[in-house]
């Protein structure tokens, strides 16, 4: 018993005074100066609006579509750099197409036998004989 007693008033004891709080803060921490310039890495810039006479147009957007059987698509228009594009995804497969004719709310892109044709919130692809429209989704 006197053993038992010794024991745990020694337990007792070490977490008595090892669990003390350290009010100090972590030290491993470093300190380092702001910086004046700010660099981001080039994939955080997508969004990014670029300067077009009075108002900003975004570089790349991303909008959802849907197809008159209710499947969805995202239809990412490229505005930024020398090529302007336009990329659909869905069903895990996507179609690229460089821009041919451009308009105020609109343009007409193509890449070998398809033609896109993007117009106010509609999306058409033509291949062959195969038309798919697509809308753009309600909140979009």
């Amino acid at each position: 018993m006197k053993k038992t007693l010794l024991i745990l008033s020694s337990a007792l004891l070490l977490l008595t005074f090892s669990c003390k709080k350290n009010t100090e803060g972590n030290k491993s921490v470093i300190k380092t100066e702001a910086s004046d310039s700010l660099t981001l890495p080039s994939d955080s810039l997508q969004g990014v609006a670029e300067k077009t006479g009075d108002e900003a147009a975004p570089a790349e957007y991303t909008e959802r579509y849907v197809g008159d059987d209710g499947s969805s698509a995202l239809v990412t228009f490229n505005n930024g750099g020398e090529e302007k594009t336009i990329s659909i995804r869905s069903n895990n497969k996507t179609i690229s197409a460089p821009q041919k004719e451009a308009w105020e709310k609109g343009g007409v892109y193509g890449n070998f036998d398809i033609e896109i044709v993007a117009k106010n919130d509609t999306v058409t692809i033509t291949q062959g004989d195969h038309i798919i429209t697509l809308k753009k989704a309600r909140g979009q």
